[in-house]
């Protein structure tokens, strides 16, 4: 008898704490499912570590787009970049020059190398999606716009432009690589021009030469 009474409160203690164990391990395996999912949810941005960035520059506008560069052609001897996208070229940048600041031959070819070197890993990151041309209309009475002298104001008069960006997502850091600047929209190709919202006649007013995009 007493052999039956301890082996039924035994049991009864067993299975009071299985019971008590089992929403444990159901929070615990809960709370692992979630956290990778969450994670996931955070790196999973289209523009990497750029996210930011790419957004602050837009800045909300609708008249914008961010465009992924298929191809980063590199001239070694003018040390310029060109940055190919789904919708035409970036054209060349400026020549990136910082080699010549070395005092010694040898500070100058190890800048050199350096340039080189970023020029490669821009190569590759483009393969992988990791760079992004992002353009944007220019607006009406921004800074930029008081910067410019008369003459080039009343040159380029009704004549819409725009502003844009190469952002690249290297390592877990967002490099802004080069910036241009009142792009005349008749450099543009019209698709891209369109996915701006802008026609045709918009881009180039009427008794205006267009002018051929650059090669």
């Amino acid at each position: 008898m007493v052999r039956i009474l301890l082996l039924t409160v035994a049991c009864a203690l067993a299975f009071s704490a299985g019971a008590e164990g089992a929403p444990s391990r159901k929070r615990s395996s809960s709370v692992q499912e979630q956290t990778p999912q969450s994670r996931a949810a955070q790196e999973q941005d289209e523009f990497r570590s750029c996210d930011v960035a790419v957004r602050e520059f837009v800045q909300g506008r609708r008249e914008a787009a961010a465009l992924p560069v298929k191809e980063v052609r590199v001239d070694g001897l003018r040390m310029t970049l060109n940055f190919v996208h789904p919708y035409g070229e970036s054209g060349d940048t400026p020549p990136n020059l910082a080699f010549t600041r070395g005092e010694s031959i040898e500070e100058r070819r190890k800048a050199l190398n350096e340039a080189k070197q970023k020029a490669r890993m821009l190569t590759e990151a483009a393969k992988t999606g990791s760079v992004w041309y992002v353009i944007v209309l220019k607006k009406e009475g921004s800074p930029a716009d008081d910067r410019r002298s008369p003459a080039s104001i009343q040159e380029g008069e009704g004549q819409p432009s725009a502003d844009a960006v190469v952002m690249a997502s290297i390592e877990g850091r967002c490099i802004t690589v080069s910036q241009y600047e009142a792009i005349p929209l008749n450099n543009v190709s019209s698709e891209l021009r369109q996915l701006l919202g802008q026609r045709d006649q918009e881009a180039s007013p009427p008794g205006s030469s267009s002018q051929p995009p650059p090669s």
